[in-house]
């Protein structure tokens, strides 16, 4: 058996819980009447990092491609900010991302010129259905309220002449786009990924749902029993509920159980794991159960106003006061 390529195989297996079901609904809905107005309806889609947006972009992006009908159709145009963070490099981007022109034609004279009736054209003649800007914070970064207003302008000239919405995936503050007026209107459809619950009881069923699921599909000959009242409690503590650090330690435990020839994954694999990734760290498998922490993202991240550096452009989550597993079982 090659381990990592086993491993590999559980690290882009993707669990459709029911909100993801929810956005992919919407990301349908938009398709499908994309047609039937020039004032295109859009969706805004935030979370904090590693709460799996990226990954809903291409499970999303595959599924649509999995039931194209002719290989010169694009019905999903998956983008992102250029490393620039400015419009006519992000522009060039996604007609780059079509696909359509050899990297050479970018440095020809003349090439950046109206940028956006170019990329009009090739999104009409390629037959995109949807496009999707991920990381879509970091071209408002650091702009002035006119500057982002332009940024809005020129997209909603690009949607509305290619009849194409538009889902703008990014961190929290990517919200500012809706500060503009005529894109408030557009993005009626603004839904959130958020971390995983343990505190509230309704909230924890759902993460031992999605826990359950990811049991499921562990290539192992025995589902593990990772929503185990023991297991579940460690795993939550360990991740904070973030999705993609969960998901790392799933990957490291498993990648031990297959060096041992386990037929599943066991509190020692998962020990093992947790020593790997956080060496230095009292090890959450190990310790009394008792004595776990838990905490949860209680507030978003967002752009701080009062900012002096750049390096202080934004605030982080903020998280609720650790909590011991009685106190929180104990609550009504």
């Amino acid at each position: 058996m090659d381990i990592m390529a086993t491993a590999t195989q559980f690290s882009l297996c993707y669990i459709e819980h029911d909100h993801v079901k929810d956005i992919m609904g919407e990301l349908d809905s938009l398709r499908a009447r994309r047609l039937i107005s020039k004032d295109q309806q859009c969706i805004l889609i935030t979370g904090e990092a590693g709460t799996g947006k990226s990954a809903l972009i291409d499970h999303y992006k595959d599924k649509a491609l999995a039931s194209q009908l002719s290989c010169r159709q694009t019905p999903i145009l998956v983008t992102r900010i250029s490393a620039k963070r400015d419009l006519d490099s992000t522009l060039v981007q996604m007609l780059h991302d079509l696909e359509l022109f050899g990297t050479s034609q970018y440095k020809r004279r003349g090439f950046a010129t109206n940028l956006e009736q170019k990329l009009v054209n090739a999104l009409k003649r390629t037959k995109v259905e949807l496009i999707i800007i991920n990381e879509f914070q970091e071209i408002l970064e650091y702009k002035s309220k006119q500057e982002r207003q332009a940024i809005g302008n020129s997209l909603k000239y690009i949607s509305e002449e290619a009849q194409v919405p538009i889902a703008f995936v990014g961190m929290p503050w990517a919200e500012q786009i809706c500060e503009d007026p005529q894109w408030e209107s557009r993005l009626i459809r603004r839904r959130k990924l958020t971390h995983f619950h343990y505190i509230d009881k309704v909230k924890r069923k759902y993460y031992l749902s999605y826990i359950k699921g990811l049991a499921n599909r562990m290539p192992l000959a025995f589902p593990p029993d990772f929503a185990s009242p023991d297991l579940s409690a460690r795993l939550f503590a360990a991740s904070n509920g973030e999705n993609r650090l969960l998901k790392e330690l799933l990957i490291e435990a498993l990648i031990f159980a297959l060096n041992q020839k386990s037929n599943t994954i066991s509190k020692t694999h998962l020990v093992s794991a947790y020593s790997r990734l956080f060496p230095e760290q009292p090890n959450l498998f190990e310790i009394p159960i008792e004595n776990l922490k838990f905490k949860e993202v209680e507030s978003a991240s967002r752009i701080n106003s009062d900012m002096q550096t750049v390096d202080q452009l934004t605030i982080g989550p903020k998280y609720t006061k650790p909590m011991a597993l009685n106190d929180i079982l104990s609550l009504k």
